[in-house]
């Protein structure tokens, strides 16, 4: 047992005073803030402004819109159209509707769009939207349906789910938990390749500077195995106890910027003094609710199970790793395709990882959490939903 303890503190104190394993520790959790913060960024805002020119000669369309959605609709003549040379520079619009003269043809969509610079599928998609409501308004009308009735008829329905035990089900909470458990699913899938491949990587060094042949003298392979596994398994544990940290910190800042917690009312609201961006989240109650209910999942059985499953897998994949490391001769390129019948396990785990969210009862659920080699992952997404 003393030499396994040597071997791995051998390897824990290598890989620890690497500058690599510094600077992925701190700045990894800082890059992937900044990554998913970027994409939500410009996912969720579209600052680009569109001029849409209008000719429509019978009004059949152009009193009725609106500028909304990044959207600037400009009425121009049929005389400008027919006249002028050069519509786009007097006019700055980047694309021209055609309303046809026919109302039966405008009710039938028939509109063609000149379009002066490409328009995106997300730019179109929202422009045929608008268009598409006002056509559909005046077909109701056509038929002598109020617009009242119609949106009556076009309401939204509400279904309240309920357990078995009466108690109500919050559709947030279950958006919350279906993020939460494909992160910590992907997140065991990442972890288990890269510490599994350092252990691969391990061996194949010392095999390649005939280290492991001095090593060997004094200690039993199983002691060598063993000692390795352990001492890099500590650097994973170090490593996520920081990322756990960082997320602790970032939970309560998050909580203490916003003032989740205080924010129970609309007069609680106004009471806080907050920035402008605490007080646009503050004013969009899908966000505080969003909050809330990351905040009210019990993370301490979360982290235990990560924890247990994450050592499950990695002993197992690990050793896996180091089996192919030691089995790989003088070319390097004999990895690749010794590594395929492990990497197929862990690419099956994320398919079934899909399964599980959507379905965390399901058959394919139950039988690839029992699955030793499926189970690290897809349980991730399981525990979760409780």
């Amino acid at each position: 047992m003393k030499k396994i303890l040597l071997i791995a503190y051998r390897d824990f104190i290598i890989r620890i005073r690497n500058k690599t394993f510094l600077l992925s520790t701190l700045l990894l959790p800082i890059g992937i803030v900044l990554f998913y913060g970027t994409i939500f960024f410009f996912t969720s805002n579209d600052t680009d402004t569109h001029k849409i020119g209008i000719v429509d000669k019978n009004n059949y369309l152009v009193s009725k819109l609106k500028n909304e959605d990044n959207f600037i609709f400009k009425p121009i003549s049929e005389s400008e159209f027919l006249n002028s040379k050069s519509l786009r520079d007097s006019h700055d619009i980047t694309a021209l509707l055609i309303i046809p003269e026919s109302k039966e043809a405008f009710l039938n969509g028939q509109i063609e769009v000149f379009t002066y610079t490409k328009l995106g599928i997300m730019t179109k998609s929202k422009l045929e939207t608008i268009i598409q409501k006002i056509i559909e308004t005046e077909r109701f009308a056509g038929i002598h349906i109020e617009q009242s009735k119609i949106d009556e008829i076009q309401k939204n329905i509400k279904m309240n789910f309920k357990d078995y035990s009466g108690r109500e089900e919050n559709n947030m909470r279950e958006s919350v938990a279906y993020g939460l458990s494909f992160l910590l699913g992907i997140m065991m899938y990442i972890i288990l390749t890269i510490y599994g491949s350092q252990v691969m990587r391990g061996v194949m060094e010392e095999k390649t500077n005939r280290i492991v042949e001095i090593i060997i003298s004094s200690v039993k392979p199983f002691e060598l195995l063993m000692g390795k596994i352990i001492g890099i398994g500590l650097v994973s544990f170090v490593q996520l106890s920081v990322w756990g940290l960082f997320l602790v910190i970032a939970n309560f800042g998050l909580a203490l910027f916003l003032g989740v917690n205080d924010m129970t009312s609309a007069s609680a609201t106004s009471s806080i003094p907050m920035n402008g961006m605490a007080s646009q989240i503050a004013q969009n109650p899908e966000m505080i609710s969003a909050i809330k209910n990351i905040q009210s999942f019990n993370f301490i059985p979360i982290i235990l199970c990560f924890l247990y499953y994450f050592l499950g897998g990695y002993f197992l994949y690990s050793a896996m790793f180091a089996a192919v490391g030691s089995a790989v001769g003088d070319d390097p390129q004999d990895v690749q395709s010794l590594m395929m019948p492990i990497m197929l396990p862990i690419f099956l785990s994320f398919v079934f990882l899909s399964k599980s969210i959507n379905n965390p009862n399901g058959t394919e659920a139950i039988v690839s959490s029992l699955v030793p080699f499926t189970s690290p992952v897809v349980m991730m997404s399981r525990v979760v939903f409780g």
